[in-house]
């Protein structure tokens, strides 16, 4: 394989998606750690001593204090076993290999941080903030100039109610009139019945 061709195919291996950092900043690499048959996503976070190479090979070396031992990891940077880096901090340096770091402890090992870097998250906290406190406006659905206007139809005039008294006399049955019966003669007494029989006797 020619030169040529290897330095093409090397072009094609970098990766696009790794953020601009520089050394002193503070990143957070998420790499992938297979164990078996499973695989899960380990975060490495710490500052940047140094960058080394370029194109595919480029390398990154992170450093940090675990239980008051320093720790230092490289990564590849075009590895696929990286899964993502975030930029948590930016320091402001003054070289390219912090290797000084090495022989510091506690506040000393601290690296100045970036104004310009915390004025801008900052800036974007309050922005966040600002987009989340206003409620969305609700917009009124566009009527195209073509569709005619629906306009209301006139409501017929409500019919006036009829007073409580009359409706109440509507309601009630008319009562019916009284059926007179005949009086029944009132029956003969025995003694009236003695005196007709005598009168016909004589």
């Amino acid at each position: 394989m020619s030169q040529v061709a290897l330095e093409k195919f090397e072009r094609s291996q970098v990766r696009t998606d790794i953020p601009v950092f520089r050394s002193g900043d503070t990143v957070r690499v998420n790499f992938r750690v297979r164990e078996g048959d499973r695989e899960r996503i380990q975060a490495f976070e710490g500052i940047c001593i140094r960058r080394a190479g370029g194109g595919h090979g480029e390398t990154v070396t992170v450093r940090k204090i675990s239980s008051g031992i320093g720790v230092e990891r490289s990564f590849f940077l075009s590895s696929p076993l990286v899964e993502s880096i975030q930029v948590v901090r930016q320091g402001h340096v003054r070289r390219s290999r912090l290797y000084y770091l090495r022989d510091r402890f506690g506040k000393r090992a601290r690296v100045r941080g970036s104004k310009k870097f915390m004025l801008k998250k900052q800036l974007e906290l309050a922005a966040g903030k600002a987009t989340v406190e206003e409620p969305p406006v609700a917009q009124e659905p566009a009527i195209p100039a073509d569709e005619p206007v629906a306009q209301a139809e006139p409501e017929a005039p409500a019919e006036p109610e009829a007073p409580a008294e009359a409706v109440a006399a509507e309601e009630t049955p008319a009562a019916e009139a009284p059926v007179e019966t005949p009086a029944e003669a009132p029956a003969e007494t025995p003694k009236e019945e003695a005196s007709t029989e005598e009168t016909s006797k004589g």
